[in-house]
């Protein structure tokens, strides 16, 4: 009889904290637009020019200051470049920052409801066009160089005229932060 009770004892606590702590996948799914997968491939096609970004409550966001280290800190200036998307499954980016403006394949994903965007090049973590020579390797070595092949978008609105996408922030498997890039379709 102790050993039940003190079992019951254990295992309360972890039912409620298990109860009380859901995972944000909820949360994203209520953002992602309602619009069926055939809708949506047909108004993506076109050309959208970046408007905006915005938090979650609309608040437009010209400038964010990102933490580099305890005694660095860097401004960006919002800036997104453009996106081309093509009937035929190519997308590119336009007026890219870059040497090159990414460019790739697109899907969009109707199990997941998510837009698929899958490089013709793999993207870094750094911009690897302005690297010293030899730097680049040295960086792959080290492990600090990450490599990617593929980006994935949340569309939360469509139609003729607007696309409205998350942009992921910081967070934990138990809340979802995101600001939204607001486009218009030229």
């Amino acid at each position: 009889m102790k050993k039940t009770l003190l079992a019951l004892l254990f295992i309360v606590p972890l039912l409620t904290f298990s109860q009380t702590e859901k995972s944000n996948l909820e949360l994203i799914d209520n953002v992602k637009t309602q619009k069926s997968g055939k809708e949506i491939k047909k108004l993506l096609v076109g050309e959208w020019e970046f408007v905006e970004l915005t938090d979650n409550s609309g608040k437009t966001i010209s400038k964010v200051n990102h933490n580099i280290s305890e005694s660095i800190q860097a401004t960006e200036q919002i800036y997104r470049p453009n996106i081309r998307i093509n009937k035929s499954g190519e997308y590119e980016f336009l007026n890219c920052k870059k040497t090159d403006c990414e460019k790739g394949t697109w899907k969009y994903d109707i199990s997941e409801k998510v837009l698929r965007l899958t490089f013709d090049k793999p993207q870094y973590n750094v911009d690897v066009d302005k690297l010293a020579p030899g730097l680049f390797e040295q960086l792959k070595e080290s492990g600090t160089l990450i490599e990617f092949t593929e980006n994935i978008m949340i569309i939360t609105e469509i139609n003729k005229s607007e696309l409205i996408i998350v942009e992921h922030l910081p967070h934990n498997e138990f809340e979802f932060k995101y600001n939204l890039r607001i486009y218009k379709k030229k």
